[in-house]
């Protein structure tokens, strides 16, 4: 067992410098609250996690920031790293000192070593507003079509500086439901058009204001509590008209089928990928995740159940993958389906590095494993989502 949880420095390097940017130098071991707590007093904020709960393991899996639509996924915006590979050498990796490893970090997970320091841009911020609300039961309805209209062309996504981070759920056993958002707006705003028809929905809690980066993503410390078991599983639905209400429906009804007897909560966080956040991707470097901005908007649907029994395990995921077959043929069927699968909220059955490129990224990856791990020490004895036996020839 090897941990990084000493390494928790902070530390950040101003212009000039040879990387050409102002950036923030991180050991491993940070929550995102760590960070832009640290950065608050600075003027400065990164495009990092939105949960602040959540570690830097995110940057690996490509990871989603509120910024996303200006600077692509948060792992475009690793200026470099420092890496300690499996045969014990220490490694500085950027752009330029050693190209194709830095370009299959980025989304390329645990495959090449052990990241021991990120330096992550720095962008000049003001106050924004943000923060999380919930609606009651009887609003889901408008929740959905709030989304929809969000996602649809001209609508709130297609102003760069919007963003959310929204979920619904659904009680199987009471046939209730919920829903809630992260809202976020990149200016000093207060209740921004883009954002409109979400802040026109009645609130059953929560609510949103100006204020700094950090109490925005403070408000999200309730996510996910670990006094329950929990299945995250997610698959990738072209932006339209149909999307929403197709993962809402296809969601419930076959709980109701399956889990009607399990005290459990399932739902989607479906999350909206928007052009320009691709286009920045490229515009910033590129990645191994490697999504074409031709091919349109898209939404990430994580597909996520809450239960407590150990006894229900079987049946939940059972319930998973019927869901995900479910979306997959109806999204096939009316030309809506994404060949995509985001390594940050994939189930340990998926393969999402496989879709990288649309299949395309995948040889060049594992020739960068060959080149810096011969022995496929990270394929074999580091658990994760990996490249394939393949890419070692064994």
């Amino acid at each position: 067992m090897i941990a990084t949880s000493n390494f928790n420095s902070k530390s950040i390097t101003r212009m000039p410098n040879p990387l050409g940017y102002d950036y923030l130098s991180a050991g491993p071991a940070f929550r995102w609250q760590e960070i832009y707590e640290f950065l608050n007093p600075t003027g400065f904020i990164v495009a990092g996690g939105r949960v602040g709960s959540v570690g830097s393991s995110l940057l690996l899996g490509g990871g989603l920031s509120y910024l996303s639509s200006i600077f692509g996924w948060a792992a475009n915006n690793i200026v470099q790293l420092e890496l300690v590979t499996a045969q014990g050498r220490i490694l500085t990796v950027n752009q330029n000192s050693h190209p194709d490893l830095f370009w299959a970090l980025k989304g390329g997970s645990n495959n090449y070593g052990i990241v021991t320091r990120y330096d992550l841009k720095l962008y000049p911020s003001t106050a924004m507003y943000g923060g999380t609300v919930v609606w009651p039961a009887n609003a889901t309805r408008q929740y959905l079509q709030a989304q929809t209209d969000f996602i649809l062309p001209g609508g709130g996504s297609y102003d760069d500086n919007a963003a959310i981070m929204p979920n619904f759920n659904y009680n199987p056993v009471t046939k209730t439901s919920g829903s809630g958002t992260v809202l976020f707006y990149n200016a000093p705003v207060d209740k921004p058009r883009a954002l409109e028809n979400f802040t026109a929905i009645p609130l059953e809690s929560g609510g949103a204001k100006v204020q700094n980066y950090s109490e925005i993503t403070a408000t999200t410390t309730g996510y996910s509590p670990r006094t329950l078991r929990w299945s995250f599983y997610n698959t990738a639905i072209k932006s339209s008209e149909d999307t929403m209400g197709l993962i809402y429906n296809t969601t419930t009804d076959l709980a109701d089928e399956m889990l009607s007897g399990v005290n459990c909560s399932t739902g989607s966080a479906t999350q909206p990928i928007t052009v320009n956040h691709l286009r920045a991707a490229r515009a910033a470097g590129g990645d191994a995740i490697d999504l074409d901005p031709d091919r349109g908007p898209f939404v990430i649907a994580l597909i996520y159940v809450n239960w407590s029994d150990a006894k229900d395990d079987a049946i939940v995921k059972s319930y998973t993958d019927r869901v995900l077959a479910s979306l997959e043929q109806q999204a096939r069927a009316k030309d809506l389906h994404y060949p995509w699968l985001f390594l940050n909220d994939a189930g340990v059955t998926q393969d999402p590095i496989s879709t990288y490129g649309y299949g395309a990224s995948l040889p060049r990856m594992q020739a960068v494993s060959r080149q810096y791990d011969p022995r496929g020490i990270f394929q074999h004895s580091v658990p994760g989502f990996k490249l394939g036996y393949e890419a070692h020839g064994y």
